[in-house]
Formats: C-alpha cells, structure tokens, sequence
C-alpha cells in the first residue's frame, strides 16, 4: 500500500479545515434549534488549536477551550478574541474548572474515540450543561470500513496489536495517528439514554450546513427536503455520527 500524500505532517482535519468545520457545526446547531439556540457560554472540548473556538467567538458571548495539551496559537487567539478562555486538562476536569450546570452548547466533535471512557466523557458533559442545554456530538462510526484518522480499511476491526503489527510490515507511516477506538450507532445511543441525554440525528442538517458553504444551494434545498426519518434509519452505517444532545430539564413539582 502507498501513501501518496504525507498525512502526518498535513492531516485533513488540521488546522486548515478548522474554521469551514466551525462554520458547519454552528450552522448545523441553527437549523436545528432556530431561534432556541442559545449564546452564552459554549464549551469546545478537545479544541485543539482554537481554530474552531475562534470561530464560535464571532457568534456567541463567550467561547472556553479545553484540551490536554496547551497550543501555542492560544496566546494569540485570546489577545485578538476577549471572549475566548483556553484551559489545559482532561475532560475530567470540566467541573471544577466551569462548574456544575454552567454551559449553554458543548461542542465535542471529534473526541470521543480518543478519551479512555466515553461514558465518563459524555457523563462530564452532561453535569456541566445547563438543563436544557445542548451538545454537538460527532464522531467516527465503528462499522464504517475505513477508519478515518488514517484511511486504512478494516485495521480498526481487528485487535489493535495485530493491525499495528500488520501496517509495521507494510511500511506505514500512519501508526502514531492510529489511536482512535470508535463506537457502533447502538452503543453509542444507550450510553446516551443512560445517562439521561434525549438526542437527535443531525446528519441532515450537517450536510445543508456543508453544501450551502460551498455554494451548493440547490444540493442544500434538495438534501433539506429528504424526510429525517431517512437518515435516522440510515444513521447506523453512516461513516460519521453527528448528534444533537439535549440535557434533561428541571423538574418542578405540581401544585
């Protein structure tokens, strides 16, 4: 197998793609919520770079990046951005550094094939969202024949020892980006209703999102007009998931 471009030193979803990414989410979370959605205080988990934080801070009040590694562009995009706060830790640390209850919209895109408990991840989420409040949540999808971080087909069914071993041979420079461990469709949903998520399947809406930043207004009214139902059927083997999460909320008793 060859690798035709070097992936490592140019992966697609850095830092290039960032702010076409943060455009679609955001875009994505408008069709879905309209008006409702809400712009105060957004989360972005694993923000990496800030590429996508700088973005959303155009559009809402203010923007807190949280990754496990400080970047160097953090300085200059808090000096050019006063809404933006960059934090260094785990996504285990989410309440104690915004606290309980504190957040309109976390997005978390992207993240959780790399953190060693989504369970845990989506449950730290969910204590630091506002009732009511909202996540995009988008990720690879396990049963899609390709892992997508670095564009093999079927390594990621198999033991990871035994794909890393079998790339070793074939002279790929992929290893050290093949650290993801993706979920299914169905895992993924009951971990959100045990933890009291209700969800939605947002792929619809994250297609219009794409092609109307393209330009491709006619492709975005046709993919509009396709009954949801469709892709939440269709969900299931779709190559990534795109979620949007809303967190129960409070319960007043009646009188």
């Amino acid at each position: 197998m060859t690798e035709a471009t070097d992936f490592l030193s140019n992966p697609r979803w850095w830092p290039e793609g960032r702010n076409s990414k943060a455009r679609d989410i955001f875009a994505t979370l408008l069709l879905h919520c309209g008006n409702d959605l809400k712009r105060e205080l957004w989360l972005d988990i694993g923000c990496g770079n800030g590429g996508i934080a700088r973005y959303l801070a155009s559009q809402v009040q203010q923007v807190v990046g949280v990754d496990p590694d400080p970047w160097k562009e953090w300085a200059t995009l808090c000096q050019e951005n006063p809404n933006i706060v960059f934090y260094k830790g785990e996504y285990t640390d989410l309440e104690h550094l915004l606290g309980r209850g504190s957040v309109d919209v976390v997005v978390c895109n992207q993240v959780y094939e790399h953190v060693d408990n989504p369970g845990a991840l989506l449950h730290s989420i969910e204590v630091v969202l506002k009732p009511g409040g909202i996540c995009y949540f988008a990720g690879p999808n396990l049963l899609w024949p390709v892992e997508p971080h670095i564009s093999w087909p079927f390594v990621h069914w198999i033991p990871r020892k035994l794909a890393h071993g079998l790339m070793r041979r074939m002279g790929s420079k992929r290893i050290e980006r093949f650290d993801a461990f993706s979920w299914t469709y169905w895992r993924l949903t009951r971990e959100f209703a045990r933890i009291g998520f209700t969800y939605t399947v947002a792929i619809r809406e994250r297609l219009v999102a794409s092609l109307h930043r393209r330009s491709m207004t006619r492709a975005a009214g046709t993919v509009a007009r396709l009954p949801s139902a469709i892709f939440f059927c269709l969900a299931w083997c779709s190559p990534g998931f795109v979620f949007v999460l809303k967190k129960r909320e409070l319960a007043f008793p009646t009188q």
